[in-house]
C-alpha cells in the first residue's frame, strides 16, 4: 500500500489528466500494456477495482494497493511517457513539481525535507542527481550513488550558507 497523501494524489491526477476518467492518451488496451510493461501487473485485476472502473479509477486503485517503490516506478514511467508525447505543454512546471513524489516513492521512504533541497539548488540539477543516484543503486553500485549524493549535498550546503551570509570554504 503506497503512502501517497491526498495532496500528492491530486497533483498526480492533475498531471495525468485523470479528472475525466482517462490517463494521458492511453486507451484501455494501451494502459494495460503500459502497466504490464513497467510493473508486471494487470491493471484490470480485481485488486484495482475502484469507483467506476475507469482507467483513472484503476490507477487510483493501483496507488492504494501497491507498494511505494512500485507506484514510484510506474509514476516515473508515466511522466516519461507524458513528456514523450508532449502532454504537459499547458503546464510545463507540473512534472517537476511531481518529481519529489516520484523520488520518495521510488526510494520507498518519505523524505519530507525534499522540498527544502529543491529550494537550495537548480531544480534540474536535483532531478538529474536523483536519477543518477537511483540508477547507481539499481546497478548495485551504492558507493557511486553515495559519492554523487555527497557532492550534491555539499554543494547545496554551500549555496544555502552563501545565501545566508555564511562564507563556506571549499576546504
Amino acid at each position: 500500500m503506497s503512502d501517497l497523501t491526498s495532496t500528492e494524489k491530486r497533483k498526480l491526477e492533475r498531471l495525468f489528466g485523470m479528472g475525466s476518467g482517462y490517463v494521458l492518451n492511453l486507451s484501455n488496451r494501451t494502459v494495460a500494456e503500459f502497466v504490464e510493461e513497467h510493473t508486471g501487473r494487470d491493471i484490470y485485476d480485481t485488486r484495482y477495482d475502484h469507483g467506476s472502473g475507469s482507467k483513472a479509477n484503476r490507477l487510483r486503485g493501483f496507488w492504494t494497493v501497491e507498494s511505494n517503490h512500485l507506484v514510484g516506478k510506474f509514476v516515473e514511467a508515466l511522466i516519461d511517457h507524458g513528456e514523450a508525447i508532449d502532454a504537459f505543454k499547458s503546464d510545463a512546471s507540473l512534472p517537476a513539481a511531481c518529481q519529489p513524489i516520484v523520488v520518495w516513492l521510488a526510494l520507498g521512504n518519505s523524505v519530507p525535507e525534499l522540498a527544502a533541497l529543491y529550494a537550495t539548488v537548480n531544480e534540474r540539477d536535483f532531478i538529474i542527481v536523483a536519477k543518477q543516484v537511483r540508477e547507481a543503486i539499481e546497478k548495485n553500485q551504492p558507493e557511486a550513488g553515495l559519492d554523487r549524493l555527497h557532492t550534491f549535498v555539499i554543494e547545496s550546503a554551500r549555496v544555502v550558507g552563501e545565501r545566508n551570509g555564511i562564507l563556506v570554504s571549499r576546504d
